[in-house]
Parts: C-alpha cells; structure tokens; sequence
C-alpha cells in the first residue's frame, strides 16, 4: 500500500490537533485542503508544509483516500455522505450530526458503503475512560442502578473571545453547549455504560443567546438505572465529573482537576483506578488503522445515535414542558 492520501474540510484551530498526529504516522500525506477562509488555509498549509488547495469540498473528496472534517457542525452531515459516497473514509469532529434523523441516516450509510466514520471524541482514547469502560464490562461494580455527572466550562467567553461565534448561530451550530463540549461527556456515558435512554425530562437556559447554554436533564435508562446530569456553559475554568452507583460499588471518574476512584461496598476507603496504556491512542491513530487494518471505529454508530437522540430529547421535554419518551 503506497502512502495514504489525507485531506482537510475546515482549517481552523481544532484541525492542527489531528494535523499534528498525521505528522507522527509514517506513510501519509495531507494531498490537499478545503476551507472558504483563505486565511484559515493559507496558515494552515504553512504549518502542513505540504497540500494543496482545492475550491470545494467535492473536488477534495475525489481526490483523497480520508477526508477530516472541521466544518461547522451542521455542515457535518452533508459532507460526511458526499465522503463515504465516493469511497472516502472519514474522521469527523463532534458532533457527527446534529439530530437523530441525521444519526439514523449515517448508519444506513456506512452500512450501504461499508466506509469508515471516526469521530473525535479524544476521551475514549484515553486511559481513564477506558479502565472505567473495561470495568464495567467486567461487571466489577455489577449492574448499573444511578448516575450523576456535570461538565462545565467558561463556554460563552471562551467562544466570544476566539471569534468562533457560529457556535451561537444554531444555522451553524445545530444546538449549543450540549452538542459542543457537551457531547463529549453523553458520548462517553454512553460509550462506557452502554446503556439506552428511555425517558427524558429537562430545563434549559439560554441567557439571550440562540442556542443553549445551561442544560439539566433526567434520565431513565432502559436498563432500569436512573441518571441525573448538568453540561453547563457557565464556570471560571473546566470541570467534568461523572459518578456511577452499581449494585457493588461506585466509581468517580474525573479528567479534569478532581480525584478519580473505585470504591466497593463493604470496603471503608476507595481506590485509586488501575489503568493502562490503549492501543490506539487517538481519532487520527483510530482512523488510519481502521484504513489499514479493516478495523471498526472505536466509538460504535450507536453511541452517535444515542448522542444525537438524547440532544433531540432534551430539547424536546424543554419546550413541551413534561417527560418524553425517546
């Protein structure tokens, strides 16, 4: 196999982090890049030192072997389908899509073409998710019966502040802070619980923005566990936590400035989380060798569409002010 052909819709700041990774793995290229920005490609194909530049993502896309997607949110889906239509392989910032409808039509999609789709979705390549994943999976703390969990980050400055202010145009972004930062903390609930939501009930606030910005919602799992859980756009800094009760214990997970542990019933004091070191070690790492090695994603279609179905069913339980199903 000669060396794989990469390309790039969206050249703004998120795309260095898999441009970086790209330049660690022997045998690939960045052929070329897509972005209406001149600015955004010219800067980036300076830091790239190779690639060309196309006018549209069409063009792109026949050219390449892998496309990475760093457009606006609702451009996602759109540019995901022309992908894996013409053969492409694709590694897709969060979220993939935007609503349910969307979700359900890419698994259709890559089960029409047989493509890959990665999404970037850092956590689940990291060691802690996926000690907390594979203990689950082994039934440590046996079944699941509540959650509690939050992420919170100075979202509106942050955003206002870096000039990304498409985030608060829903024509752009589909939804706010829950399917921004917001959908790294559902996706990787449910990329480590494997559990399906059943019934939601949720309030928003909005601070006169177009999109959400504070979010609190209460699940009901198919599975029979209850969960309780806050993604919010307010905060001095960065917070994230989840905690998960099962019939034998409890674990606290925490990436960002809290303790993390295990803690068994019977036992007085918690422990610290065993962990060790993935085999795959990114999105850019996960796409490549799904390319080479026939490999499946490591985030599963159906954790994108419980992400996507959850989003749905939050805004919905909102606006119609009761619990609804999913």
């Amino acid at each position: 196999m000669g060396k794989l052909k990469i390309g790039f819709i969206g050249c703004g700041s998120i795309s260095y982090g898999h441009l970086y990774q790209i330049k660690k793995i022997e045998d690939v290229e960045i052929t070329g890049v897509f972005d209406p920005k001149k600015e955004n490609v010219n800067k980036f194909l300076s830091e790239a030192g190779e690639g060309k530049i196309f006018t549209s993502e069409e063009e792109l896309i026949k050219n390449v072997d892998a496309v990475i997607i760093c457009s606006p949110h609702t451009s996602h889906f759109p540019q995901i389908k022309t992908a894996l239509e013409n053969g492409v392989d694709v590694l897709v910032e969060k979220p993939a899509v935007v609503n349910y409808e969307e979700a359900i039509k890419l698994r259709k999609l890559i089960e029409k073409t047989g493509r890959k789709v990665v999404v970037g979705y850092q956590k689940h390549y990291m060691e802690l998710p996926l000690s907390v994943k594979k203990i689950i999976q082994e039934g440590k703390i046996g079944k699941i019966l509540f959650l509690s969990g939050f992420l919170s980050q100075n979202w509106i400055e942050g955003i206002t502040k870096s000039g990304r202010i498409w985030r608060f145009d829903p024509k752009f972004s589909g939804k706010g802070q829950l399917t921004d930062s917001g959908s790294h903390f559902i996706s990787m609930l449910f990329w480590i619980t494997s559990l399906t939501p059943e019934k939601v009930g949720a309030f928003i606030e909005f601070f006169d923005k177009k999109v959400d910005i504070n979010s609190s919602f209460t699940v009901k799992f198919k599975e029979g566990a209850l969960g309780s859980f806050g993604i919010l756009g307010i905060d001095p800094s960065f917070r994230e936590s989840l905690m998960i009760w099962g019939e034998k214990g409890l674990i606290k997970l925490s990436l960002f400035g809290e303790n993390s542990y295990i803690h068994y019933n019977g036992e007085k004091e918690p422990k610290k989380i065993s962990v060790s070191k993935p085999t795959i070690i990114s999105p850019v790492d996960d796409l490549i060798k799904c390319i080479r090695e026939n490999k499946e994603p490591e985030t599963d279609i159906s954790v994108i569409e419980k992400v996507a179905l959850l989003s749905d069913k939050i805004y919905e339980s909102f606006n119609k002010e009761k619990i609804v199903n999913c």
